[in-house]
Order: structure tokens, then sequence, then C-alpha cells
């Protein structure tokens, strides 16, 4: 009796357990839905600063290239989650950093999960995350400025490390890549203000939308790779509920036929 009890005690262990997990997963789909659509605005919103930046690349400084500001130090931006239960999610993230950048390079860390497997120098700086797409602005705006911080008076680029569908990579956002505004109008579009100061702002803009569309990739992936996570792990709790099911039927056979026996003997 008492191991039936045990067994039964387990098996209700396992459905509260199946309860949070289906909660969860539940989550990370609607979440991941969510942040699906507003991601394909978002790159249209990116493309659209892409196109404005080229109608005015005649009015942008060299110093905006990269090709131009070869000698300038990188900070480096990592983007992490702030949930956990997504896989090597945050670990492929840092594994890359330590092995693409240079380990006293400026840093930003972006995600409390992530800001626990670091354990490089003292002057990174660390950030909250954001857990879906509604606050993901937020959390840029506090990227921008911590990268205004970090650059003061100095001259630095910027490297993005996100975790997309194909891994770990890298992108550089600053200074823009040369081939982000294409060649050079022959003319400037007619603006209101002087072309130079439109063209600054475009390309913060750009800056902003680009770092969001980054953020919101990854937490499409984030949630993909936790949902892949749930997923398993509720196959795990049904074939281990399944197997306590058959033990606690068993044992429940092994009573009744001691009852009978014990009945029939009495007689």
């Amino acid at each position: 009796m008492s191991q039936r009890r045990e067994v039964e005690a387990r098996l209700a262990l396992f459905d509260e357990l199946s309860g949070i997990l289906g909660a969860m997963r539940s989550f990370a789909l609607a979440e991941l839905r969510k942040v699906g659509k507003r991601e394909a605005g978002q790159q249209l919103v990116v493309e659209s600063l892409l196109a404005a930046l080229h109608d005015l690349s005649g009015a942008l400084p060299e110093a905006f290239y990269a090709d131009t500001a070869k000698s300038r130090a990188d900070i480096w931006l990592l983007f992490g989650s702030v949930r956990g239960f997504c896989g090597s999610f945050n670990e492929d993230v840092l594994r890359f950093w330590q092995g693409a950048a240079e380990l006293e390079a400026p840093l930003i860390l972006v995600g409390e999960r992530l800001h626990c497997l670091f354990d490089g120098h003292e002057s990174a700086v660390f950030l909250d995350g954001a857990e879906g797409g509604l606050d993901a602005p937020a959390a840029i705006d506090r990227i921008l400025a911590a990268l205004a911080e970090l650059r003061g008076d100095g001259d630095y680029g910027l490297m993005v490390c996100i975790r997309d569908e194909q891994g770990a990579r890298s992108q550089r956002l600053w200074p823009l890549p040369p081939t982000a505004c294409g060649s050079v109008p022959l003319e400037l579009p007619l603006t209101y203000q002087r072309p130079a100061a439109v063209a600054m702002g475009v390309a913060e803009q750009y800056l902003f939308h680009m770092l969001l569309a980054l953020m919101l990739r990854a937490i499409r992936v984030e949630n993909h790779m936790r949902l892949m996570q749930m997923e398993t792990a509720l196959r795990h709790l049904e074939r281990g509920g399944e197997d306590l099911q058959r033990q606690r039927n068993r044992l429940r056979q092994e009573e009744i036929v001691e009852e009978i026996e014990l009945m029939v003997g009495r007689r």
C-alpha cells in the first residue's frame, strides 16, 4: 500500500508539472506568433530607412562608413534572454563572443540570464533585457543610453551578437557598412532642414530600428527554442507518467490478489 501511495504521489507531481510546462509552452507559442508578426513589420521599417539613407548618403560624413574607420575600436553588444528554459541560447551567444572579440573590448550584455553566465572583465555593462516585443523598444532606449556613455568623446564601432536560426553570429551596425546606402545619388532630395542634419537623424533612426529588429529576431528564436524544450519536457513527463500508471496498476492488482488470498484463507 505504501509503495502504491508513493507512486500516486509521483503521478500527482507529474500532473502538476505537466500543467506548468503546458502553460509555459502556450505562453512561448503566443509570444512567438506576436513577435513574428511584429518582426515582419519592423523589417519593413528598416528597409524604408535604408532607402532614405541611400537618398541622403551624399550628406553623411565619411566617418559614418566602415571602410573609412578601420582603426576604431568596437563596442560589443550581446543579446541574451530574460527567462530561462531556452536551451543553449545564452551559452551560444557568449561562446561566439569569446571566440570573435577581443576580451578587453567594451561590452554590453542584455538579458538577466546572460548576466548569470558571464565572468569576464568588470567593466562590462549589464542591462535588463526584454521579455517580449512590447517592452523591446524600452530595452533599446537603455542600450542607446549605455552606448552613448561608453563612447564618450571617443570614436567606437558597434558589433552586435545575437542567436538566430543558424546559430550565434555577429553583425556590424556602426559605422555603416559601405553597402548600406549603395552608390551615392548624384543629387540630394529637397528637405526642410539642412540635408546633413536630416541625414544624421535618419542614421540615428536606422540604428534604433536595426537594433530593435535584431532584438525581435533574438526574442523570436529564444521563444522557439523554449517551445521546443517545453515540448521535449512534456513528452518526457508523458512517458514517465505512463510508466508510473502501469506501475500503479500492477501494484493495485497485487494488492487485490493479496486481499482475495486473505479472504479465502479466512474461510
